[in-house]
């Protein structure tokens, strides 16, 4: 179903899909310490890339998604839709302006 031609190309889909959360709530990657279960069902491993988000504004209560299941859930949000595609652009470039050329020089 999810099919993402490189690692490149998820990231910047789940850059998209963060753009329809506000900031605080967006997902984040982490690699997990102790076993932990997916909010999908599926077993995240120890020491394994997954994806969590706060359900809370101390960030105490978290949701826990593994790779593969995130891969589909920013698959069927944001890329097996045109229109979805490109309304998650538009307020990603909202949140995000992109920088013009002399201050990223400026910056450096």
């Amino acid at each position: 179903m999810a099919v993402y031609h490189s690692e490149k190309d998820f990231l910047r889909s789940l850059k998209r899909f963060n753009a329809l959360s506000s900031h605080q709530y967006e997902w984040h990657t982490g690699f997990s310490e102790k076993e932990h279960e997916c909010a999908f069902g599926h077993t995240i491993p120890a020491e394994v890339l997954y994806f969590k988000k706060p359900l809370d504004m101390d960030g105490e209560r978290k949701v826990r998604v593994c790779k593969d299941c995130m891969e589909k859930l920013v698959f069927i949000t944001i890329d097996s839709d045109r229109h979805s595609k490109q309304v998650s652009e538009q307020l990603y470039r909202e949140k995000h302006p992109a920088q013009k050329k002399i201050m990223k020089t400026m910056m450096r």
